[in-house]
């Protein structure tokens, strides 16, 4: 239990840090206008559905150097390879990716138009994510120092680096948006030059440290291959996949909310700010158990990792249950964070227990996803949440949206993430006593 929290308490904590990052720029944005908020908020889904192609894919390095080091326990310099090579081809893949994905943007407009989003948004929105997007390169790069010092314990480096951000984000972003009136495109600006100076700072951290330095990206060139890409497209693009299906849901819901009205699409942005504070405390727990589970199924410990999987689901059930109560309890701090009008903060109010009974559920499946792909396990699970999010999901948050309008939506949403939940554990109870019928390499070597 204590090396779980050890790991995931910092985890925690950055993903925390993270998201104050973009609940600053979400307040800035209100301060600009309500329709600020809606045309931000509509920018920054498209920007992040985008985005997720790439950090998922990339992001996977982190369960690669998991299971390397691992490997270390038996095979020292087979390990250091795998680690060194696990680096050099996430480095080459976010460079790709990142010129690659940023060219997409430019179909931005036609989609907002098919989808029916009101046209007073668009250009607002255009102009939040033309400056947002050169945060794409910078963003991966740190996903890879992240896992590689993740990977080795070293959780409160991260910490310190995401508090860093958040620091430098909020001045910078404030003066463009502000001071130099440039607005919703001050904001990404900002956030896009945080991300580079971080990212610098960072990797000279890094690979000064003894324990790094052998796997700087700039060391044996001559590693460097197109066949790096090959382990982690073969376990990230399902992992893509799977992130993509589970945005499709969320952020379908945005643009069926943008149907509704501008107020509608606004108080749903905030009601995703909810639901990502919750996701962010489950994924830096998950993030934790899903190294340690990496680093025994690279060791072949099968025990250690049916343990990790029982204590993890207990804590994060706890979390969960406390966190919902909250929201349940108190939405009037919402409200105020937001500075929500009588109408909206009632509104708010209706749908707010319906957004929090989805919390619980959600740390269930993003739990047991992480928990498989630490043992890389990642094309069933991806199978579970296609069903899980659009045979249910979205087709129930259409259903319902006719008659329960924002409510229904985050109804459909939670049904989504409920089935995904379920079929997912039940994909990790298989996997776990299948794992628990082999031998344990302790056991093997004595």
């Amino acid at each position: 239990m204590q090396k779980i929290l050890s790991l995931a308490i910092p985890l925690i904590i950055s993903q925390m840090i993270s998201m104050a990052l973009v609940l600053t720029d979400i307040w800035m944005m209100s301060r600009l206008s309500v329709s600020a908020i809606a045309a931000g908020g509509l920018g920054a889904s498209i920007y992040s559905f985008v985005f997720i192609v790439a950090s998922s894919t990339v992001g996977c390095v982190a369960n690669l150097i998991a299971i390397a080091y691992g490997q270390r326990v038996a095979r020292p310099e087979f390990g250091n390879k795998q680690i060194r090579l696990a680096v050099k081809g996430a480095v080459l893949l976010s460079i790709i990716l990142s010129l690659v994905l940023s060219i997409s943007f430019i179909f931005t407009p036609q989609l907002f138009a098919l989808a029916n989003q009101p046209s007073e948004l668009v250009v607002p929105a255009m102009q939040y994510v033309d400056t947002l997007k050169w945060a794409m390169l910078p963003s991966l790069l740190l996903l890879v120092l992240r896992g590689l010092t993740s990977a080795f314990g070293n959780v409160r480096s991260i910490m310190v680096m995401s508090l860093v951000t958040v620091i430098l984000n909020v001045p910078i972003s404030y003066l463009l948006a502000f001071s130099l009136d440039l607005g919703l495109a001050g904001l990404g600006a900002g956030t896009a030059l945080a991300a580079l100076i971080v990212m610098i700072a960072y990797a000279i951290w890094v690979f000064k440290r003894p324990e790094y330095a052998a796997f700087a990206p700039w060391l044996h060139k001559e590693e460097y291959s197109l066949s790096l890409l090959t382990p982690l497209l073969a376990m990230g693009l399902p992992i893509a996949l799977a992130a993509l299906l589970e945005h499709g849901l969320i952020y379908g819901g945005t643009l069926m909310a943008g149907t509704i009205g501008i107020a509608a699409l606004a108080l749903h942005q905030i009601l995703l700010q909810c639901l990502s504070f919750t996701w962010n405390i489950n994924f830096g727990f998950s993030q934790a158990a899903a190294i340690l589970v990496g680093q025994d199924f690279g060791a072949e410990n099968y025990t250690a990792i049916k343990r990790t999987a029982l204590r993890s689901f207990a804590i994060t059930t706890v979390i969960s249950v406390i966190l919902a109560a909250g929201f349940i309890v108190w939405p009037e701090l919402i409200a105020a964070m937001f500075n929500l009008d009588r109408e909206l903060t009632h509104l708010l109010t209706l749908v707010l227990w319906v957004v929090a009974l989805s919390f619980i559920v959600d740390a269930w499946q993003l739990l047991a996803i992480n928990l498989l792909r630490g043992m890389k396990i990642v094309m069933g699970p991806t199978i579970m949440t296609a069903i899980g999010y659009w045979l249910f999901g979205l087709p129930a948050a259409w259903f319902l949206l006719a008659d329960f309008q924002l409510a229904g939506i985050w109804g459909g949403i939670g049904i989504g993430l409920g089935v995904t939940g379920v079929l997912l554990l039940i994909q990790l109870i298989i996997a776990i006593k299948k794992q628990g019928n082999r031998q344990p390499l302790a056991v093997a070597i004595g």
